[in-house]
């Protein structure tokens, strides 16, 4: 045997003895694994299982090698909603008011609080089974109809009216049909909309004849305005006339004949102390 033989014998032998060793190693490490599993209903603390506390409870202190976990109910608006091996229980959420949100269901020490929307509003988003962002539910204004009233969990859903249909009111649940005035023996005075019926009238009715009674009624009070005004100031012109003419006139002195030129005539003197005027004869 050469000595080139031997050294690949060797080699050979030392490979197979670290498989073999390798695969016992995996195999220590699998059973010292399967040695410190737990069972599902148990946890795992200082290398120890402890069985889990229940929903509703919480571990006051971990099993030892001679005890096992001691558990106590959760308190004070806190809970515990699975088995577990939790020292603290979970805090109750809180339905805030000033976001639409209201208390559905009450927190217990098994479950959460579940939060709803209020009247009107519906949910946008939820946390696991609880509300936390509602929307205000839509209305439908006139001219559209309501076909699915909004939920907690919808809005509001409505379509436009059919053509020749309309609602006036919001949130209609239907569109009513124009009213057709020419089966009635009526005329049609204002055609229908999305939002308003057709407005129907007698022929020759009042409604028709009362804009032209108004129109000639403005007339007759217009004309005699005119009249009114023009004959004033006809009377205004005419009493200016004589007054004018009065003015214009000159004034005519009689003659005094010869036979009295003797004849006496006052002549006006002012009194010295008493600033009156005095008369004498000339």
């Amino acid at each position: 045997m050469t000595s080139g033989s031997q050294s690949r014998r060797r080699i050979l032998r030392k490979r197979t003895m670290d498989r073999v060793f390798l695969l016992f190693l995996a195999t220590q490490l699998l059973l010292f694994r399967e040695t410190f599993s737990c069972e599902e209903w148990e946890y795992e603390h200082n290398h120890q299982c402890c069985p889990k506390c229940g929903a509703g409870y919480r571990v006051r202190q971990h099993c030892t090698a001679i005890s096992s976990a001691t558990c106590v109910p959760c308190m004070n608006r806190t809970y515990m909603d699975h088995p577990n091996g939790q020292t603290t229980c979970f805090r109750c959420h809180v339905c805030d008011g000033g976001a639409h949100l209201r208390v559905k269901e009450e927190c217990t020490y098994q479950k959460n609080t579940v939060c709803a929307c209020q009247a009107g509003y519906f949910c946008l988003h939820f946390a696991e089974k609880s509300c936390d962002l509602c929307q205000k539910h839509t209305v439908a204004l006139p001219g559209y109809m309501v076909i699915e009233l909004g939920t907690e969990t919808s809005d509001t859903k409505f379509v436009a009216c059919p053509p020749k249909t309309f609602s006036a009111t919001h949130m209609s649940s239907s569109c009513e049909h124009w009213t057709n005035c020419s089966e009635t023996g009526m005329i049609e005075v204002q055609p229908g909309s999305p939002t308003s019926d057709a407005i129907c009238d007698q022929p020759n009715s009042p409604v028709h004849i009362a804009p032209i009674v108004i129109s000639l009624a403005l007339v007759i009070v217009v004309i005699n305005i005119l009249i009114f005004i023009i004959l004033r100031k006809k009377m205004t012109h005419a009493k200016e006339g004589p007054a004018e003419e009065k003015k214009e006139e000159p004034n005519h002195y009689l003659p005094v004949p010869e036979s009295d030129q003797h004849m006496v005539i006052p002549m006006q003197e002012t009194n010295q102390h008493s600033g009156e005027p005095t008369y004498t004869m000339s």
